[in-house]
């Protein structure tokens, strides 16, 4: 790998984490008690321009700037009070959602595709909930019945920025990895 490929991947990703901070600044206000962001979007949309190393990478370091105080998370938040927060369990998983997303690229079939989606919405759903319930102490039965919205909403924003991506993807590759013009590995 030259420096200037290291250069081009320190970019890519320091810019997609700028994205997904500025994403989940943006509010899409609900009748319930917490507002929507688009900040999955971003994930997801990172996930699935950047493949697995890069997205990864991103979430990483998009979750390690706001432990360390940098104002990232939805209303400017930062630290490690909102990650460990009853919300925190969602950024917390971000980073590995994003590697299951990413996998949607590497392989041909629909029905892989679909399972991939959903072993990922799945992960993150699970590790937000178990974390809500850890900290406010709630009911299961509550915690589901709040983030079943949610999560209904995230399966759109999902297909959304994976057919976003078809189209966009081949440019963005071309910048990315103008050599080999190729999903990284």
């Amino acid at each position: 790998m030259s420096k200037k490929t290291k250069a081009r991947d320190i970019c890519v990703t320091a810019t997609f984490t700028a994205v997904v901070a500025a994403l989940s600044q943006v509010p899409i206000p609900t009748p319930f008690a917490v507002s929507v962001t688009l900040q999955t979007f971003a994930v997801a949309l990172t996930a699935f321009l950047l493949g697995a190393k890069r997205s990864f990478a991103a979430m990483l370091c998009y979750v390690m700037l706001g432990a360390a105080g940098v104002p990232v998370f939805y209303g400017f938040g930062a630290g490690t009070a909102t990650l460990f927060g009853p919300t925190g369990g969602f950024i917390l998983a971000f980073p590995v959602y994003a590697l299951i997303l990413s996998f949607m690229f590497y392989v041909n079939k629909a029905v892989f595709k679909v399972l991939l989606a959903a072993a990922a919405l799945t992960f993150l759903y699970v590790a937000g909930t178990v974390q809500f319930l850890i900290v406010t102490g709630s009911r299961a039965a509550t915690a589901v019945s709040v983030f079943s919205l949610y999560f209904i909403k995230d399966v759109l924003v999902v297909a959304a920025a994976y057919f976003l991506c078809l189209r966009i993807r081949p440019r963005l590759m071309k910048f990315i990895q103008p050599s080999r013009y190729k999903a990284d590995k």
